[in-house]
């Protein structure tokens, strides 16, 4: 009876050995060691010039465990990360140029040293992918206005004010003071759900595939999801073009509500919209401009703060998504916006009163634009030229929090600050444990 037993026990640990093994067989490749590949190009009229990869950084960032790595390519434009496990990691590409350099080669006078940058936000590396993978570096076109603070995140719901409080503040990173007259504030359209059918998408970047859209124009498909972005709401600033003056090293800041947050106000109702804790919000009552659209009962006009123009809005409000959802651009445009097509989203079957449209902008327009994500683990795809770009930002705090992200200070000319332009928001931006308008990192 017991050699029975022992003989049945045997076979139980044999077939789960086997069992085991089996798994092993089957999960353990995709987390093999292997060595990952990054090969460095550049853009036709930058290679035509005579420019090449050469000492370009390479980071290679592990989006699940969130450690990254440090190379610079050699002569060939070529660099490995060796003994990399296999897993889905974000690949960012820089080369800074010196302006003597960059002038010599492309003959364009700059006064600046110019940026090259590509990247790559979800990439698999396996032990079976041995083809290298390939980034183009493109120049980063430095402009003069930067978006500086975007306070998405709003506060505590029930002791702060939501989402009431949100701001975005632009600032004047060039030596010359320049009109915000005409300058244009879009939040960008994108994928926020894991469940849109594939035939909706761009299979390459899981993006909507906006040349499905029922009423784009036919001329504008083919470049559709390369030439454009589109924004669910965009804001122009009024003027006549030498009526707001921004002096170099200062901002604009454009609130949902241009009011006192931190004491509460009346709403339209006529009933006090409270706030019990002071701390956790701002003080919008001297912002520069604000959306009004009168919907809400917390939606007041502020007399003392000029309205922005509302080209197009799909909500009630300047709104934000507090989770991070949005990406946020700025731009000039030298025609008028109203001609521009409005586009639905790709899923959007038939055209209703109640459909929604976006705002469809040229991405040669673009000045600056900044990806927001909900963290480093929930991301989705990206909305913003990686010209612009190359990564994402997020507050840690999240959704709530009253933390807003920051572009740092990079140098001091007398009292002016410079501020950090590498098109890579996760080094150009830190945050703030609470919003400050105006403030400084």
């Amino acid at each position: 009876m017991k050699i029975r037993k022992y003989a049945l026990l045997s076979l139980l640990i044999l077939g789960l050995g086997a069992f085991l093994t089996s798994c092993k067989l089957t999960l353990d490749p995709a987390l093999d060691a292997t060595d990952v590949q990054i090969q460095i190009e550049l853009e036709e009229s930058l290679k035509n010039a005579g420019l090449s990869p050469v000492n370009t950084q390479v980071l290679l960032q592990d989006r699940n465990a969130g450690q990254q790595w440090m190379a610079t390519t050699d002569a060939s434009g070529r660099v490995t990360f060796p003994g990399v496990v296999g897993g889905v990691y974000s690949v960012i590409a820089r080369r800074l140029v010196q302006m003597q350099e960059y002038s010599s080669y492309t003959g364009i006078p700059v006064d600046q040293d110019v940026v090259l940058i590509d990247s790559l936000i979800n990439v698999n590396f396996t032990a079976s992918n041995t083809i290298p993978t390939r980034l183009t570096l493109k120049v980063n076109p430095m402009g003069n206005w930067v978006i500086k603070q975007v306070y998405y995140a709003g506060s505590d719901t029930l002791n702060g004010a939501g989402i009431r409080d949100q701001f975005i503040e632009i600032y004047n990173n060039s030596n010359a003071e320049l009109y915000a007259d005409s300058l244009c504030v879009g939040l960008l359209q994108g994928v926020r759900s894991r469940s849109i059918l594939s035939e909706f998408l761009v299979a390459e970047t899981g993006q909507y595939d906006w040349s499905k859209s029922l009423n784009i124009p036919a001329a504008l498909r083919d470049k559709a999801n390369t030439d454009y972005v589109y924004a669910h709401t965009l804001v122009m600033i009024p003027g006549n073009g030498s009526q707001y003056p921004v002096k170099p090293g200062e901002s604009i800041i454009i609130a949902q509500n241009a009011q006192n947050h931190k004491t509460g106000y009346v709403g339209r109702d006529g009933k006090m919209i409270p706030t019990k804790t002071a701390g956790l919000t701002v003080d919008l009552s001297q912002a520069n401009f604000e959306f009004y659209r009168g919907i809400r009962p917390s939606d007041v006009d502020n007399p003392a703060v000029p309205n922005v123009t509302i080209i197009n809005a799909n909500a009630s409000d300047l709104e934000m998504a507090p989770q991070g959802l949005d990406a946020v651009v700025i731009f000039k445009a030298p025609q008028n916006l109203l001609e521009w097509p409005r586009i639905p989203l790709p899923t959007v079957q038939t055209i209703t009163v109640n459909t929604l449209y976006n705002f469809q902008i040229p991405t040669t327009y673009l000045i600056d634009g900044v990806e927001l994500q909900p963290s480093s683990t929930q991301t989705y795809p990206r909305k913003v030229p990686v010209r612009l770009d190359a990564s994402y930002k997020y507050v840690p705090g999240g959704a709530y929090s009253s933390q807003s992200i920051i572009r740092k200070t990079v140098k001091t000319i007398n009292t002016r600050r410079i501020l950090a332009t590498t098109a890579n928001s996760q080094t150009d931006f830190g945050y703030f444990e609470r919003a400050q308008p105006r403030g400084f990192q």
